[in-house]
């Protein structure tokens, strides 16, 4: 029963990152369309402020329930018994990594400078090139870490297929 409900907190977390994904692309495309106006700092930090809570609650739900969940059923990096969760954690450790190291002191980077941009003179003619570069950075990134997450997601869907065919 226990594991159930952690498997269903784990997905659910994993759906709050696909959200975070999506919003990511959507805003990347609004913002684009409103370039040049105080609309594109407001987006840009608007932005960097949900991608932080967002991926704060995603990535905690993911790490809090996989820790209990490989503590009820499975071990720690399992390469010779289960590669696929060998797999899945040593991709989740990458994505922790950057995620710690890059994503999230960039985002708060990105929300002061846009805090900054919007309070002075020059917020009528949008973001600074500085700024941009920051976001798009920030962005590529992202996308990195949203291509490790699929990965994942299709390891741990693939444990389903591993137990029919007997490995």
């Amino acid at each position: 029963m226990w594991y159930t409900l952690f498997v269903i907190l784990h997905i659910i977390s994993v759906g709050v990152i696909i959200g975070l994904i999506v919003s990511m692309i959507i805003g990347t495309a609004l913002r684009k369309k409103v370039a040049g106006t105080p609309g594109e700092i407001a987006a840009m930090r608007n932005g960097a402020v949900m991608a932080e809570r967002m991926s704060i609650i995603g990535s905690n739900g993911i790490l809090i329930t996989g820790i209990v969940m490989t503590l009820l059923q499975y071990s720690f990096f399992p390469f010779s018994t289960f590669p696929w969760l060998a797999i899945k954690q040593t991709v989740f450790a990458i994505i922790l990594i950057i995620s710690f190291s890059m994503l999230m002191p960039n985002g708060k980077r990105i929300h002061k400078k846009a805090e900054e941009e919007l309070s002075s003179p020059n917020a009528a003619h949008g973001a600074s090139d500085e700024l941009r570069k920051m976001v798009n950075r920030q962005y590529a990134v992202a996308m990195f870490v949203a291509v490790l997450v699929l990965i994942n997601i299709s390891l741990g869907e693939s444990k389903a297929m591993m137990w029919v065919t007997g490995q």
